[in-house]
Order: structure tokens, then sequence, then C-alpha cells
């Protein structure tokens, strides 16, 4: 088996569960702010676990990692609530992250490739469909805001942000101009593997982001293809699935 027909085989199999009926996606606890452990920096091992006790109040608790078991600091805990009349710690802002593994469903509407023997640059926008799988950090805002009642009014913004790979398939179109060989008699849809790295941002369910990826020809023409595994850049957009 040759690497390229690997490669072949590799894209069918990533790519069947998309095209073999409904993929179902379910209310991920990415999306809003809930109960569990949190860290309190992007990139950091000081975590907190977070117990929502009302609609408005939240009650934090430090948590502590041991070598085969995590504790939860209950006599240390911090309340946070619309009704209070000050803040605790005096910031009016507490931000939490929880960082975990990213599945989507990703698609390149636009793609910029660069000008390659003596052909210009140029804005693609050929259908193409991916799966995209990475590391993704999850924010959440807490915001106090103090109301003429000399109360607090809370409010939580979620964002997040994830780097990964995907793979997937396109179409170009191949004919003398994208080829090496000018006289060629014939012009067609080319199938394309899609291979790349991509940086999203997430907002809810839905992620949009940029990439930098390589595409190859999936015939035997691939090899006479002016852009065959050369880098070209695009603009993402995807759902969440995981």
């Amino acid at each position: 088996m040759t690497y390229r027909i690997f490669r072949i085989i590799i894209a069918i199999v990533l790519l069947t569960p998309a095209f073999s009926g409904c993929i179902v996606l379910r209310q991920s606890s990415k999306y809003s702010f809930n109960d569990g452990i949190y860290q309190t920096k992007r990139f950091s091992n000081d975590k907190v676990y977070v117990l929502k006790v009302e609609e408005d109040t939240i009650a934090v608790f430090p948590v502590m990692k041991f070598k085969d078991s995590v504790a939860i600091l209950t006599k240390q805990r911090v309340n946070y609530t619309s009704m209070q009349k000050k803040l605790k710690d005096n910031k009016a802002t507490h931000t939490f992250y929880r960082p975990s593994f990213d599945l989507d469903i990703m698609t390149i509407p636009m793609k910029y490739r660069p000008a390659i023997d003596g052909f210009p640059n140029q804005l693609t926008t050929n259908f193409n469909g991916a799966f995209y799988g990475g590391y993704r950090i999850d924010a959440y805002r807490l915001q106090y805001t103090r109301t003429p009642l000399n109360v607090y009014k809370q409010s939580v913004k979620h964002i997040g942000y994830s780097t990964g790979i995907y793979a997937g398939i396109g179409n170009t179109l191949i004919d003398g101009s994208t080829l090496a060989t000018p006289a060629f008699p014939i012009q067609y849809e080319g199938v394309l593997l899609l291979t790349g790295i991509a940086a999203n941002i997430a907002l809810g369910n839905l992620t949009f982001g940029v990439s930098l990826g390589a595409d190859h020809l999936l015939d035997k023409y691939h090899k006479q293809w002016l852009y065959e595994g050369m880098a070209c850049f695009g603009f993402t957009l995807g759902l969440n699935i995981d």
C-alpha cells in the first residue's frame, strides 16, 4: 500500500461520520457557567470549586490537589451575590477558566493561495469540510456592577479559545491553467485532501478563526497540480460537537 493510498483511506475514515447520517449535537457544559472546578488563570494550577447557590449567587472554594486526591477547602468559602453591599475582595470582575478537548465540524469558506509560477494570487470559495480537534480554554467573566440601590448586578460573559489540527476534503478546478501541463485537454473538479492547523474563537457552539494548511489532489494528476502541498491561508467557521 503506497503512502498516497493510505492518506486517502485516512481521509475517508475521518469524513464518513459527516456523510452517514445526522450528528446529534448535545448541549455542552462549555457554553454555560455551571458548578465545577475552574482555574483562576489561563495557564495555572491554581484551582477553585464554584457552586451556583442561586441564579445570582455563587460560592467559591479553594481546591488543593494531592498526589492521589483533591480536597475542597469548605472553610475558606467566599460568596458572591447581587444582594451584597460590598465585595469581600474588592474585585468587581472575576474570571474563571476551564480547559478541555475541542472537537468541531469545520469549513473554510475563504482560502488565500499565494502567487506561483506566474499564476496570480487568488481567494477561493470552493466547497470544503473537515473535522477539527484541539486544545480549548473557556473563559467565564463575572462582572459585578453597583446599582443605584447600592447592591450589585451580576452578569456572565463567555468566550472560548482553541488551537488544533484539522483534516477533511474539498474540491478545486483542474484544467490547463492549474496544471504544469498547459495543453491539458479536459476540465474537471478535483477532490482535495485538506490538512493543517487552525486557531479559533468560540461563541456558544459556533467557532470562527484562521487556518494554515496544505491541500493534496487525490488523483493521478497530483504531481502536476501547481498548488500540491503548498501552504494556504483561510478563514474558518465551525460547529462544536464535543
